[in-house]
């Protein structure tokens, strides 16, 4: 027996049900006529089929939709809505989503769906809301009218960029956001330029990265804006692909994101690239590099929600590098790796030796290392300075960031 039941859409098409059950646990069941048309699944852990899928399956792909932690909490101070209920979350954010899914209360009597609208913010109103994200994430109240939700333990604001430069809010979960606001937290003194040289540093030396920029809200507040990757903006209507992030492809739960807690392994990272990604060659030295340049950043934040597949195709590859900062900046954060190198669980450990082994684990010859491993060590060294140099939204924080990769740099170079 079921007590409420949410529609999931997927590009636009009904694709099943996300039922609640009497004992509130999950299920989800793919829609007959979904499977019968041989739709394509909302994930690699969940293929398309006509049995139900239980509880921990439905938290690991729907659950990691919702955001986490500290802004969870406040959603639900914000909401009325319990932080452990995702199903009362989902109902209420998931009219946008990471990805082409959309959730929405399913309709008792086939009322059509109405038509959505942006609420376009001034100055002011956008400077308000992003004072009032601690309080208030994802602009999030009890009325209910934005549903919109982001994974992550970051205050944030998906907003839809228009033509005039100004944002705006969605109303409608027929209208997908096109960037994502990242305002500055005090407790955390120049992120934004810190996320904005490591974002742009990694672009420069080949990686693909979503787009960021820099900018202030009236009263002054720095913000980063980033393009969102999985949205097709060269299309009108803008159009959702979708992705999804590695602990919902392997079947994690968010709480389970950092390799010690149970999270994604690089292994299996890299054997999940191997059996999906439709170029496993290029994808396979892309997460490696990646792997390397959050090591010479010092992000010991990348976990398994922090990389993600993007399907353009029937097949997927892997997205953009987003969330590119370094945490190893400030001293209150762990230098403890989400995602070890070999044995080596703490950035301080971490060496060319460490990155040798792991690389004999995961298949990568050792004249790989040579002849493309260490010149990208020395191309991200290179490129580090010159932006240090130009001195574009430089400031102490970026300038320990350059400092302190120069001597991880050496730890990696023979």
């Amino acid at each position: 027996m079921t007590d409420a039941t949410l529609d999931v859409e997927f590009f636009g098409r009904h694709a099943g049900v996300l039922q609640r059950k009497e004992n509130g646990n999950l299920r989800f069941l793919y829609d007959p006529a979904y499977v019968e048309s041989e739709g394509p699944p909302l994930s690699i852990n969940l293929p398309v089929r006509r049995e139900a899928y239980p509880h921990r399956d439905c938290l690991a792909f729907f659950g990691n939709l919702l955001p986490e932690e500290d802004v969870r909490k406040q959603i639900a101070l914000a909401t009325g809505i319990s932080a452990a209920n995702d199903y009362k979350l989902l109902a209420r954010l998931g009219g946008d989503v990471a990805g082409a899914v959309t959730l929405a209360p399913a309709s008792a009597n086939g009322e059509a769906k109405a038509a959505g609208h942006l609420e376009e913010l001034s100055p002011d109103a956008l400077d308000e809301i992003l004072t009032a994200l601690p309080q208030r994430p994802l602009a999030a109240d009890e009325e209910g009218e934005v549903r919109m939700s982001l994974a992550g333990a970051q205050s944030k604001l998906p907003v839809v960029e228009l033509p005039n430069g100004a944002f705006a809010l969605p109303h409608g979960s027929d209208l997908p956001t096109t960037h994502i606001i990242k305002p500055e937290p005090e407790n955390l003194p120049g992120l934004v330029n810190n996320e904005l040289f490591c974002m742009h540093l990694a672009a420069e030396v080949g990686l693909s990265a979503a787009g960021a920029r820099r900018a202030r809200t009236r009263s002054g507040l720095p913000i980063l804006v980033v393009t969102r990757y999985d949205r097709d903006l060269t299309q009108e209507p803008i159009r959702r692909l979708h992705q999804e992030d590695l602990c919902q492809a392997l079947g994690k739960l968010h709480i389970e994101k950092y390799q010690q807690e149970g999270g994604p392994t690089f292994a299996e990272a890299m054997n999940l690239i191997n059996s999906e990604s439709a170029v496993p060659a290029r994808d396979r030295q892309a997460l490696w590099l990646g792997l390397v340049f959050n090591v010479l950043i010092g992000n010991c934040d990348a976990h398994g929600k922090n990389y993600s597949l993007l399907y353009d195709s029937e097949a997927p590859s892997l997205a953009p590098f987003y969330d590119l900062v370094s945490t190893a900046v400030y001293p209150e954060l762990t230098t403890r790796l989400a995602m070890s190198v070999d044995g080596a669980v703490r950035l301080e450990e971490v060496d060319l030796t460490a990155f040798a082994k792991l690389a004999d684990e995961v298949g990568f010859a050792p004249r790989f290392l040579e002849q493309r491993m260490l010149p990208f060590v020395e191309d991200v060294e290179s490129a580090a300075e010159q932006f240090w140099l130009e001195g574009a939204n430089v400031d102490s924080t970026v300038t320990q960031i350059f400092e302190e990769m120069r001597v991880r740099a050496k730890r990696l170079l023979p």
